[in-house]
């Protein structure tokens, strides 16, 4: 298999085989994209605003982190 490499931007969703690359037209070829910006693939993360302020600690939180280290 021979490879072919060349930079273009897609236009609606098509990209077009350069004109120098006229020999491989209407042949059977595996794709690979590579994309130079990182697409966005995290998931939406919950907006804790209506619930910041509602729950207050009650005790020393020193002491709590103290008595969780002392459980290992």
């Amino acid at each position: 298999m021979q490879a072919f490499e060349f930079e273009i931007n897609a236009k609606r969703n098509l990209i077009e085989i350069p004109p120098q690359y006229k020999k491989i037209y209407s042949k059977h070829m595996k794709v690979i994209l590579l994309v130079s910006e990182k697409l966005i693939t995290k998931k939406q993360q919950y907006d804790f605003s209506d619930v910041v302020g509602k729950l207050e600690w009650q005790g020393d939180a020193v002491q709590e982190q103290r008595n969780i280290r002392d459980e290992w």
